[in-house]
């Protein structure tokens, strides 16, 4: 299963490898996130991991605790484990991160999971709003809190772009376009959503790798701007006529 990275090609393959021994073949495994789109780097990203099992009974997770431990002593966060049932039940609540994985993912192993789900996107907008009001409130917060302070700020910024890609991307489907690849066609997707600051939205996840990057107070408000310019935008989204 080549991934572009020999060390995570090798931890995959033992994990799917103990996974198999220990609980035969009633389960997928599926690669999601920054490794899935080739975007992953070993010092910034994780490797995101989702199973479904057949039945994921307290029993049946004793029984993955050996291929969960040594996956976690490689350094790499446990994976997910939901039941096949469940899972095709979550797109409800679960609407952007299914959404987002849609966009890019692998099945490691077993039947696919993610291809036959489908997100209402009355569901998609709903939640979508509720994350990006729940940013922008955060996001205000600390400007409130660090004020004239750029290095707290910077933090503050680059500590978002995780969630902010995944939220562009997520308001890209929403609106029927194509979110590409890269965080920079994210934005473009959605460029005119929000307004004057794109440029700024590029500058923030620019720095998305990026150690001790000081934030200037008024990049960070342009910042505040745009987030409340895709909060106005979802809101006011309605599937059958646009925004």
């Amino acid at each position: 299963m080549a991934t572009g990275a020999p060390e995570i090609t090798s931890a995959l393959d033992d994990l799917i490898t103990t996974i198999t021994r220990d609980l035969g073949t009633g389960f997928s495994a599926v690669l999601y996130g920054s490794l899935a789109r080739g975007d992953w780097q070993a010092d910034h990203s994780d490797v995101n991991l989702l199973l479904v099992v057949d039945d994921p009974a307290p029993a049946v997770l004793t029984r993955l605790t050996a291929a969960s431990h040594g996956w976690h002593e490689r350094g790499f966060t446990p994976p997910l484990i939901t039941g096949r049932a469940e899972w095709l039940r979550a797109t409800d609540v679960f609407p952007i991160e299914v959404t987002d994985m849609r966009l890019s993912y692998r099945v490691l192993v077993g039947d696919d999971p993610v291809a036959g789900l489908q997100v209402d996107l009355a569901d998609l907008r709903r939640a979508l709003e509720a994350s990006w009001r729940g940013k922008l409130l955060r996001m205000r917060q600390a400007f409130l809190r660090f004020g004239d302070d750029a290095d707290a700020l910077g933090r503050v910024a680059t500590a978002s772009t995780s969630e902010l890609l995944v939220l562009l991307r997520c308001t890209a489907v929403l609106c029927g376009r194509t979110p590409g690849r890269t965080p920079s066609d994210a934005v473009t997707a959605v460029q005119d959503l929000i307004g004057t600051g794109d440029a700024t939205l590029r500058e923030v996840l620019a720095r998305r790798r990026s150690t001790g990057w000081s934030c200037p107070p008024l990049l960070f408000a342009s910042f505040l701007d745009a987030l409340a310019s895709l909060v106005h935008a979802v809101d006011r989204f309605s599937p059958s006529g646009g925004t």
